[in-house]
């Protein structure tokens, strides 16, 4: 691990989780690091391990230091747990602009960390040379663009642009993360954007402060305080537009 990111403690139980996991985590870590800055990083302590028999990865927040959990098979898939921690990494740093460390509004959060999923596999394939393991495994990019390439092309009908009522968003709401296809037109607008503008992903972390207690985001509020910022227009274009309550 970095010297300059100390707020990071890695769990290690297998063998092979001794040996991969310090630089992939390193390598995410690094990324995250270039996009959002070296500070926010380090901003709260956090364990990470995995458990390839738990349900699904997850940021889990109600211990003290809060934990990641990948759910990687006996780490033979590396794509795998850099797509998998990608994903909660984006949650712990959205996490950091959070009053309310529980507040979420879900179907946007989570597109975004699907989003930067595949954008942080997408990066790692083109700099794979700068990770550690690139010794082990030198031509491994190709391993990491097939994996993100191939998510890409799953998708399915937007739930999102079927919602016109409040009652409509509620339930993509209570379902986007067991229904993240139906998010999946969104998930690759977000990663194009990202892709065609990479100094600006860091917007996204501000959109706590612009919540709606009904699932949606102030953006007129968020143009207003920010209108410089080239992401708004393309976050704001994934919202559903509600007619009707």
């Amino acid at each position: 691990m970095s010297s300059n990111i100390n707020k990071w403690k890695i769990l290690m139980q297998t063998p092979e989780e001794q040996k991969y996991m310090i630089p992939l985590s390193s390598y995410v870590l690094k990324l995250f690091g270039e996009i959002f800055g070296v500070g926010i990083i380090n901003s709260e302590t956090c364990l990470l391990y995995n458990d390839e028999k738990a349900a699904y990865p997850m940021l889990i927040i109600n211990r003290n230091p809060i934990m990641i959990r990948t759910n990687v098979e006996k780490f033979r898939c590396w794509e795998q747990f850099i797509f998998q921690l990608s994903h909660e990494m984006t949650h712990y740093i959205i996490r950091q602009y959070k009053t309310d460390k529980t507040a979420i509004v879900k179907w946007f959060e989570e597109t975004i960390c699907e989003a930067m999923s595949l954008y942080i596999l997408r990066v790692s394939s083109m700099r794979w040379i700068e990770c550690a393991l690139h010794s082990i495994k030198p031509n491994y990019g190709v391993a990491l663009e097939f994996y993100w390439r191939d998510v890409y092309k799953q998708t399915e009908e937007s739930v999102l642009k079927r919602c016109h009522t409040l009652h409509e968003l509620e339930l993509v709401e209570e379902a986007c993360e067991t229904n993240r296809k139906g998010r999946s037109i969104e998930r690759n607008y977000l990663f194009n954007t990202f892709c065609d503008m990479p100094n600006s992903i860091a917007e996204f972390v501000y959109y706590p402060l612009y919540m709606h207690g009904d699932l949606q985001i102030d953006f007129e509020t968020w143009t207003s305080n920010q209108n410089n910022n080239l992401l708004i227009p393309h976050l704001k274009a994934i919202q559903p537009k509600l007619t009707a309550s």
